[in-house]
C-alpha cells in the first residue's frame, strides 16, 4: 500500500501556516491549519494505479509550495542526506541561480518573472524556510537574466550577474554597485550563460568577464589583480578558479563541430594569477561547458560538453586521467550539469537528472547516504547548480524543475 506523507509551512513569518499532504492508498488527504484553529481536511478517493496515485500526492505539494509554503526538516541535528529545506523557487522559475551563506544559514536565490522580462533576488532563511525579497530589477525593453547570485566572504554582501553586468549588491541598504560590465556580440563575445562570475574558496578573488573581451580577477574591494583577454582568432567561452585562487582556467573555443569547412578547436589556458604566467595550454576535443580544478590543483576538471561528465585532465601532461562512464549507453559518458567538491575534498556533488549524486572523491563510488530515499521530496530535474556550504554540512541543489532541495551532508 503507497503511503506517502509531507508538511509544508508557509513562508512568510507574519502568516504562520501549516499545510499536511498525505497518500494513504488511494486516499489523498490534504490538512490545513494555522495558529489555534481548528484543522480543515479535505479526502479525496483516487482512482488508477499506484503511479497515478503518488503523482497526484506530487501534484498536490507542489501546488502547495507555489503559494509559499515550504517543507522544513531538521537544521540543528540532521542524519546525512535528511533533507532540511525543499522548495520552489518564486515566479515558476528554475532554481539554478543560488548560493549558501558561508555560515550555511541563508540562501540567496535570484528568479525571473514572466518570460524573464523583470527579476528578483530573495534571501532565504534555511532553517525554517522564512524568505525576504531584497532586489527587484524592472520589465524593460530586454529580457533580464540572472545567470548567478553569489554572497561574499561575510554574507553580508552578494554578487549577481545579470545579463553581462556583475554587479554587488547590499541588501540591507538595497545599493548597487556596477563591477564589470559587457554587451554580448557589441563590445564582448562572451555567453553569460557560461561566463559567469566565481569566487575563490575563500571568497577573496572573483573572477568577472569585462567590456573589450577582458577577464579580470578582482580582490575583495573590487580592485583589479589580474587581467588577459581573449586570444584571437580564439572565443573565451568559460573561466574557472582553483580553490586557492592562485590558478585561472580560460576555455577558448573557435569553430563548430557541425562544419566541416570550419571544424571546432578548443583548448584550455590555465595562468598564474599572482606571476601573470601562461603555465599550461590543454588541448580538447569538445567545449566544456564548465572548467576549474580539483582541491589538489594538479587536475582540470571539466564538463566536456553541455551536459556530460565531468572528467579530470592532469595540468603537467594535459592527459584525461579520470571520466565517468554512462552506465547503460557505453558509447557516452555520464549526463552531468554541474559539479562541485566538498571543502575538505573528500567528496564530490555532480547535478545528474532529477537528482544530484554524491561520490568519494577519491573513488568516485556513489555514497550510500545521498542515494535517492526521500520519496516525499521531488526532483529536481535537470540538476544545473550544485553548492556545499564553507563548512561542508550542508549541501545545496537546484534545478529546472524550480526546486530547491538542501539535505546534511
Amino acid at each position: 500500500m503507497t503511503q506517502l506523507e509531507t508538511t509544508l509551512t508557509s513562508a512568510d513569518p507574519a502568516r504562520p501556516r501549516r499545510y499536511r499532504v498525505a497518500l494513504d492508498g488511494r486516499r489523498l488527504v490534504r490538512t490545513a491549519w494555522s495558529g489555534g484553529r481548528r484543522p480543515r481536511e479535505t479526502v479525496t478517493d483516487l482512482a488508477g494505479s499506484d503511479h497515478e496515485a503518488e503523482a497526484a500526492f506530487a501534484a498536490a505539494r507542489d501546488r502547495k509550495m507555489r503559494e509559499g509554503f515550504c517543507r522544513v526538516g531538521d537544521a540543528a541535528n540532521p542524519g546525512r542526506g535528511d533533507t532540511v529545506l525543499e522548495m520552489l523557487a518564486p515566479n515558476r522559475c528554475p532554481a539554478d541561480a543560488f548560493d549558501l551563506a558561508p555560515d550555511g544559514r541563508t540562501l540567496v536565490l535570484g528568479t525571473m518573472l514572466d518570460q524573464a522580462y523583470g527579476a528578483e533576488i530573495h534571501l532565504v532563511d534555511v532553517a525554517t524556510g522564512h524568505r525576504r525579497l531584497v532586489h527587484a530589477e524592472p520589465a524593460a525593453g530586454q529580457q533580464t537574466f540572472v545567470h548567478a547570485v553569489r554572497f561574499d566572504a561575510d554574507g553580508r554582501r552578494i554578487v549577481y550577474a545579470l545579463n553581462g553586468e556583475t554587479r554587488l549588491l547590499d541588501p540591507d541598504t538595497g545599493a548597487t554597485r556596477l563591477l564589470a560590465s559587457y554587451r554580448q556580440y557589441e563590445d564582448a563575445a562572451f555567453n553569460p550563460f557560461r561566463a559567469r562570475p566565481t569566487w575563490d574558496a575563500a571568497r577573496t578573488r572573483l573572477l568577472v568577464f569585462d567590456a573589450g573581451e577582458r577577464v579580470r580577477i578582482l580582490d575583495r574591494d573590487g580592485a583589479a589583480v589580474f587581467e588577459t583577454a581573449r586570444r584571437p582568432p580564439f572565443d573565451c567561452w568559460a573561466g574557472g578558479l582553483s580553490r586557492s585562487g592562485r590558478l585561472l582556467a580560460l576555455c577558448h573555443a573557435r569553430g563548430s563541430r557541425y562544419q566541416p569547412e570550419d571544424p571546432e578547436t578548443v583548448e584550455v589556458d590555465v595562468w598564474d594569477v599572482d606571476t601573470g604566467t601562461l603555465r599550461h595550454r590543454i588541448p580538447m576535443g569538445r567545449r566544456p561547458a564548465r572548467v576549474g580544478f580539483d582541491p589538489s590543483e594538479t587536475l582540470l576538471v571539466c564538463n566536456p560538453d553541455h551536459a556530460e561528465g565531468p572528467c579530470a585532465f592532469a595540468l603537467e601532461s594535459g592527459a584525461l586521467t579520470w571520466w565517468f562512464p554512462d552506465e547503460i549507453r557505453t558509447d557516452r559518458w555520464a549526463v552531468c550539469y554541474d559539479w562541485e567538491y566538498s571543502p575538505d575534498g573528500r567528496m564530490l556533488a555532480v547535478g545528474r537528472r532529477g537528482r544530484a549524486e554524491v561520490v568519494d572523491a577519491a573513488t568516485r563510488e556513489r555514497l550510500p547516504a545521498f542515494l535517492p530515499n526521500d520519496r516525499a521530496a521531488g526532483g529536481t530535474g535537470r540538476t544545473s547548480r550544485v553548492r556545499f556550504s564553507d563548512d561542508g554540512a550542508l549541501l545545496a541543489t537546484g534545478g529546472d524543475s524550480g526546486r530547491l532541495l538542501v539535505r546534511a551532508a
